[in-house]
Order: structure tokens, then sequence, then C-alpha cells
């Protein structure tokens, strides 16, 4: 289905919001003494925002940067991106944890700690659940092609809504506050570019979602 004007706007347009809160990030960092939190934001803001998202529009826009590096695949372009991504969160949850282990604090206390866990698993869950997804042809004696497809992309929704949770708690952070001295603007600013971004990246799959369970609802009752 061709996509709209307006589709094409809106996508170009929170594609720079990507940019921008990373670059937001970054500049929180840059210049100030090595701390692994400050390793933790960045792959996980980088992993999340630019990463996970873009797997996601591949499927349904055409990232110029993305198809020249890529080519045409959607479905291979996107098992790439979040691959790429899956490993950015990696290292983000393993910066995470480490700094908790040093402090000798206790782990997942805190919304935005168990927010991105449950955001990290589901994505690690879907990830594998991809494997027989993209393999669909090869493997359809033995999974059902349709259903694996379903769970794959709930699963994967699922995980990309509670990481952009997960960054929305972070904006409550002590991490986040120290850095940008508790500005109210800087608040405002993540709490509109990560709603905007995550916002947009999920309408296709929910709409997917809604119509292949008709699909599959209405199959399995014939």
């Amino acid at each position: 289905m061709a996509r709209t004007k307006f589709e094409v706007d809106v996508t170009n347009v929170v594609q720079i919001f990507e940019i921008a809160f990373v670059l937001m990030i970054f500049l929180m960092i840059l210049g100030t003494e090595f701390q692994i939190l400050n390793v933790h934001a960045f792959h996980f803001s980088v992993a999340w925002i630019i990463s996970m998202t873009q797997g996601l529009l591949a499927l349904h826009a055409v990232n110029p940067v993305v198809k020249k590096l890529l080519g045409k695949d959607k479905v291979f372009n996107h098992w790439v991106i979040e691959t790429v991504g899956l490993v950015g969160s990696t290292l983000a949850f393993s910066c995470g944890y480490k700094d908790k282990t040093e402090k000798n604090e206790a782990h997942f206390q805190t919304w935005h700690a168990i927010l991105g866990l449950l955001g990290y698993a589901l994505s690690i869950f879907s990830g594998l659940n991809g494997i027989p997804a993209l393999y669909r042809k090869e493997l359809k004696a033995y999974v059902s092609p349709d259903w694996n497809k379903y769970f794959h992309i709930v699963t994967g929704s699922l995980g990309f809504f509670f990481g952009g949770l997960s960054l929305l708690a972070s904006l409550y952070s002590n991490w986040y506050i120290k850095k940008t001295h508790a500005s109210e603007t800087s608040f405002i600013l993540g709490l509109f570019l990560i709603t905007s971004v995550v916002a947009w990246a999920l309408v296709k799959p929910i709409g997917i979602v809604k119509s292949d369970w008709k699909r599959l609802i209405s199959k399995k009752n014939k």
C-alpha cells in the first residue's frame, strides 16, 4: 500500500526527532568525566530511539541512507537494524547492571530499570522469534508462518513500547536531572521527542496486529 504524503512527511520529521534526542544525550555527556552511566545512557538512547525505531520504520518507510547502505530488501533491513539495536541494548543493560553492582545497590528497583528489563527481555524474545519468521518458508512444516509472524510483531511491539516507557522514566532519574540541572525545558523536550518517536513508530505495527488477529481468527473458524 502506497504511503500518503502526510505519512512520508511525519516519518521524515520523526527521524529528525530521533537524531535530536540522541544529540541531546551526547551533549550532556560531552566533556564530562567518564561514568559508566554515561555509556549506559548513550547506548540505550541510540539503541532504542534510532536503531529500534529505524528497524520498525524499515518495514513501512524507505530511509535513503538505509537503502543506500543495505539495499531495498525491507525484511533484511529490518533484521539487520534490529540486531544492531539488540546489541546496543545489551551493552546498555550490561553497563547499567555493572553500575549498580559496583555501587552495591539493589537492581531493578526503579520504574526505569523495571520497564527497561521488560522491554529488553521482550525484544530478545522477539529477536529469537524473528529467526523462524525470517525463514518461514523453510520452517513452515514445523512452525505456522502466520501465527509466528503475529507473535513476532506482538512481542517486538510490546518490547519497543516498554523500552520507550523506560526512556520516559529515565527523565525522572537522578542522572538526567543532574545532567540537565533540573531544567524543565530539557524535561519537556525529552518528553516530547521520546513520545513522538515511539508513538509514530508503533502506529503501523498496532494496525497490523489488529488486522492480522481478525484474519487469523476468521481463518481458524472456517
